[in-house]
């Protein structure tokens, strides 16, 4: 069974470009050998991501996740059986600070980049507009 997991976390330190960077590479290459996708965003010391995938794949990545000593305060705001993945063309697709996140928080009332104050249909919808933005810039 294929699932989509979201959630969010804070980041105990500023994370670097090159924090991120390692990140994304690790996560591209484990991710890739085990057939997962999803989608990142890093602001303001938060993390909101999706991962998609086989459902025990995911859960064993999420558990991994969930004990990364670079954030706390994980939580996970969707957990849903998917027929079909929103990100098949991301083994981590990544969200950078942009005016296409500043226009997509504020369409949900936040001046900022707040995770924990968007709906589980919000936090999806912001990283599957972000995930379409770095599809036209690539």
């Amino acid at each position: 069974m294929t699932i989509r997991l979201v959630y969010y976390s804070r980041a105990l330190r500023d994370m670097s470009l090159q924090d991120i960077q390692n990140i994304l590479t690790t996560a591209r290459g484990n991710n890739s050998d085990q057939d997962i996708c999803g989608m990142l965003c890093y602001e303001s010391n938060w993390f909101l991501q999706a991962l998609e995938g086989d459902r025990e794949t995911v859960n064993e990545l999420f558990l991994e996740i969930a004990d990364d000593v670079r954030h706390e305060d994980v939580v996970i705001i969707s957990y849903s059986y998917i027929d079909e993945c929103i990100f098949p063309n991301w083994h981590m697709g990544y969200a950078a600070n942009s005016g296409a996140v500043t226009d997509m928080l504020k369409s949900f009332g936040l001046d900022r980049f707040e995770p924990e104050k968007l709906t589980p249909d919000q936090a999806l919808e912001f990283l599957q507009n972000m995930s379409g933005q770095q599809q036209l810039a690539a």
